[in-house]
This record gives structure tokens, sequence and C-alpha cells, in this order.
């Protein structure tokens, strides 16, 4: 067994903020307010996808796709409805004036960062923006910190995340063999029994994934033709729990389990099942 190496896994991006709230909006002044028609909700960092319809090619490069956990299930991801304004210290080249003119309108909220007043950050700056490795096309695991059960994510394509997610990306393991075991119901009960708990929501930080005991793999190819089927099922809408039920039973197995001990995290399983894969 293995586990993720600290720098395999990523905590997702602090905007600051995302949107304007009801405290961060009497930051805003008055006059702004009135001259902008700036209401609790307005996107700052975090805008409706395509709201800007007239950008250049140039602009639009600092433009990236937000995954969030509302748009997110198990194993596979829904399309992302919002974008995030990836704007940073280190890669800005003063080329996006647009983009910069809409900032400029929550501009009193930002200056009231630290980072702001010390002069670190200019306002147009993303506070935490990340190391891009993690969100650029490519395998990762998407994970939702706070949820009624684990919920990880495979997916290859460009996804930004915010704090209310993490981001696993390794080179060590199959990526889609690795989102079943994180999946499966052996790893739910580890994470209940092991992880952070609040009250009955699972909080799946960093630490508690970095912990997690991950099992080498032989059959590599069966676990990744099964994610698969299971993705392939899911997006036809047909039932994936009988594929479900063998995933979980051949994670089982591999971790070494007996049916004795397969029944306290499992009761519902009957011996045929468990000895029929």
């Amino acid at each position: 067994a293995f586990k993720l190496y600290d720098k395999e896994v990523a905590q997702g991006i602090v905007p600051n903020p995302d949107i304007v709230n009801s405290k961060n909006i009497s930051l805003i002044d008055a006059s702004k307010i009135q001259k902008y028609g700036i209401n609790v909700g307005d996107g700052v960092f975090v805008i409706q996808k395509n709201i800007f319809s007239t950008l250049s090619s140039v602009e639009k490069k600092y433009i990236k796709p937000l995954y969030e956990p509302h748009s997110l299930e198990k194993y596979s991801s829904i399309d992302y409805d919002r974008e995030i304004l990836y704007i940073t210290k280190k890669n800005y080249k003063n080329d996006a004036p647009k983009l910069i003119k809409h900032l400029e309108k929550y501009k009193d909220i930002m200056d009231n960062r630290r980072e702001n007043k010390n002069r670190q950050l200019k306002f147009y700056h993303l506070h935490w923006p990340r190391d891009t490795f993690f969100f650029e096309e490519g395998e990762k695991i998407l994970s939702i910190r706070k949820c009624s059960s684990p919920t990880f994510i495979y997916t290859n394509k460009e996804a930004y995340t915010m704090m209310s997610m993490n981001i696993i990306k390794t080179n060590r393991y199959d990526m889609k063999v690795l989102c079943l075991i994180l999946n499966s119901n052996l790893i739910t009960f580890w994470l209940r029994n092991r992880g952070k708990m609040q009250g009955v929501k699972f909080q799946v930080d960093k630490v508690p994934i970095l912990n997690i005991p991950i099992v080498k793999v032989d059959n590599e190819s069966l676990f990744s033709f099964l994610y698969d089927e299971l993705v392939t099922l899911k997006q036809a809408n047909q039932d994936i729990n009988p594929i479900i039920n063998k995933i979980n039973i051949l994670i089982y197995k591999l971790y070494g389990l007996t049916y004795e001990e397969v029944l306290i995290i499992d009761p519902n399983i009957s011996i045929d099942n468990f000895q029929s894969y």
C-alpha cells in the first residue's frame, strides 16, 4: 500500500472575493454602488459562463472553467456553469483591459485585503491562485471537501476549483482506478472512522486524503475498463448499481478483506455475491 504525497494534492483557489455578498458590499463606496448598479450576488472574480461576449482571444485566456460541488457527481463531471477570472501576479501581462474594467468596480473590496494593503497584490490579482499544474488539461481527480458521501471525480479536462474542493494529480497510479478506489464503500468506511467528520457530513480535507491507504492494483486494465463502463452507463441514465456492487467487491478483495470483515462495512452483502467475483 502507498499514500499520496503532499505535492500530489492541492487545495482550490481563493479569489477573495468570488462574488459580492451582504458583508463585503459595505466596503464599496455608495456612489459606486449607485453608478454601476452593484447588487449582492454580482460576480467579481467568479462570473456566469460566457458573460463577456466581445473579448479578444488574448483576454479570453484569463477566463477559466470553474468546477463546483453543485455540478459534480461521483466518478464523472457534469458541465460547469461558472468561470473564474484567473489573473495573477505571475501571469498578468497588462493585456486584459475589459476584465480589469469589470474588476475595478469592486476594487474597494479587494483593497481591504491584507496583501493589497501591504502592496503585495494589485486589486485585479487573485488572492491565492495556487499552481496551475493542477488545473490544466490532463488527468486529475476532483474531491469535494464537505459532502454527505465522499465524492471523487475523474476528469482530463481543464478544471479550476475553489476552496470547496481539493485536486489530486499523480503519475504513480492509474487515475481512473484511483477514482474507483476513493469512491468505494471501503474508503467511505475508512473516512468515516479515520477521517474527519462534521456531524453526519464528511470533511474530506487534504490531511485525510493524504492518509488514505491505497493498495497497488495488478489488473489495472480491468478496473480502468470498469470505470469506462460505469461512466457510459451513467451518461445513458442506466442503472449503475450492479457495476458499483461488482467494483466494491473487487476492492474488498484487493485489500484482502474476508467475508466476515466485509459484513462490518456492508451488512447486506450475501456470501454468494461476495464469492461471485
